[in-house]
């Protein structure tokens, strides 16, 4: 069961990554809801899908490492793994939306 577990999570982990390398590095600010970015100017618009997209990175990082240690250990040390790569990552997107989302 928890090999399943880690399975899933691990797919979850490698979308997210997908996720935030598009917005990082391709600058696909569309796979955002339009509320989150509606009041980025042009010139912050990069800057925004950066930090947006490096912030999703990291939390499909913290899942990755997660179902790794998951399948690996099977022990709760994985929760910490995903809190951290959360952690950062939502500081990142609320940080990214209170600076330029304005």
């Amino acid at each position: 069961m928890k090999m399943i577990c880690a399975i899933i999570v691990g797919i979850i982990g490698i979308l997210l990554v997908v996720l935030g390398w598009l917005l990082w590095k391709r600058q696909k600010i569309s796979l955002l809801h339009s509320y989150h970015y509606d009041q980025v100017s042009e010139e912050d618009k990069k800057l925004f899908c950066t930090i947006s997209g490096i912030g999703v990175f990291f939390i499909g990082i913290g899942a990755i490492l997660t179902a790794v240690i998951i399948g690996i250990t099977e022990s709760a040390w994985s929760f910490f793994a995903f809190a951290i790569g959360f952690i950062v990552g939502l500081a990142m997107l609320i940080y990214a939306g209170l600076k330029y989302n304005h």
